[in-house]
């Protein structure tokens, strides 16, 4: 009778998780429709547009390419149209494979991982924030009023532009609260951590690239070292006397150490080292420094850093092992191919050698 009481009661919670997320992303297309159809599409008319709005329309709504072609995948036309637009259509998508899973929703998880490419997408959206942010207080905001008031709407058009930022947000609530109220045991709570994780990168992954744009003085692509997955400062640890703080950035391919430079208030990031991520592994814990952990090279010196605190380390440390994890996975797997086109090669070349 207990475990029939304990498992009703999940039951009740997931069911009321679902519903919540699944009204109010029905709120969210809506919104999202509602700034397209009468602001950005009033925009583009250029109609009454003041010169500090010219040709700023991608500032205002961000920027359309990675989500147009996602939206071209599923038989959108959204060709012109600026990244808030692309948000709707995506929701559209979204939204339906929400709804099927009032039955099931252990596999929310996985919808989550499915569109990951496209969720990672958002964050060109923040990343862009802080200038839609500045160009909406000095011009935007007024020529925006009164289509606001036309439209008798009660907040405006720099409050529905924050829409995306805190749908991301609620998300990854709505993530944890399924995971609290799930078995570990359970299919799809694996599913679920890593969705969860997901959206906590992208909240975050915007702010990493504002700061990766401020990096200077290294050779390279910085694309080729694939994405940003976390930054931030570290005190690297030279010998007993020596130490620097250092901005690092942990790309996916490559480790960057940086020096931190502050000129009028801004903050810019000269490239000092790099270390190939491929070449890696990790020491976790150095006995007697619970903040300390050493990233140790095939092919350079081993590094020690020193973390603000244990938090700030275990959050380093989270992300690089996770990193390492996929890269070892991503090789086995590409081992498996090999071998398995080994093998069928193999197979291939003894029948048709007995063919003749």
């Amino acid at each position: 009778m207990v475990t029939v009481a304990i498992t009703t009661q999940l039951t009740v919670g997931y069911r009321q998780i679902m519903n919540e997320l699944i009204e109010t992303e029905k709120d969210y297309v809506k919104k999202l429709g509602h700034v397209r159809v009468n602001y950005v599409c009033k925009m583009e008319t250029l109609q009454g547009l003041p010169g500090g709005l010219v040709g700023k329309k991608n500032i205002i709504f961000s920027n359309i390419e990675k989500l147009y072609e996602f939206n071209k995948a599923y038989g959108f036309s959204y060709r012109g149209y600026c990244h808030i637009c692309m948000l709707f259509a995506i929701y559209s998508v979204f939204l339906p494979k929400l709804q099927k899973l009032k039955q099931t929703p252990m596999q929310l998880g996985q919808v989550f991982i499915d569109h990951e490419e496209q969720l990672i997408d958002y964050s060109w959206y923040f990343k862009n924030m802080p200038a839609q942010e500045k160009l909406m207080n000095e011009v935007g905001a007024e020529y925006f009023a009164p289509i606001q008031l036309k439209l008798s709407d009660p907040f405006p058009l720099t409050e529905s532009l924050v829409l995306p930022f805190q749908r991301m947000t609620r998300y990854s609530l709505f993530l944890e609260r399924m995971i609290k109220c799930s078995d570990p045991a359970t299919s799809g709570y694996d599913e679920l951590k890593m969705a969860y994780k997901i959206s906590n990168f992208v909240l975050h992954h915007g702010n990493n690239m504002l700061a990766v744009d401020c990096l200077n003085g290294f050779s390279g692509s910085l694309v080729e070292q694939g994405l940003i997955q976390h930054q931030g400062d570290l005190t690297v640890i030279e010998n007993r006397f020596t130490s620097s703080v250092r901005r690092i950035f942990l790309f996916e391919n490559l480790v960057i150490v940086a020096k931190k430079t502050t000129k009028d208030g801004a903050e810019s990031f000269n490239f000092k080292d790099s270390y190939r991520t491929n070449e890696l592994s990790l020491r976790e814990n150095i006995d007697g420094h619970p903040t300390r952990f050493e990233l140790l090279s095939k092919k350079k010196r081993t590094v020690m850093f020193q973390a603000e605190n244990l938090e700030e380390k275990l959050k380093w440390t989270d992300f690089i092992q996770d990193l390492l994890m996929k890269q070892m996975k991503h090789l086995k797997d590409q081992q498996v191919q090999y071998q398995s086109r080994s093998t069928s090669i193999t197979h291939y070349e003894l029948t048709d050698g007995c063919a003749k």
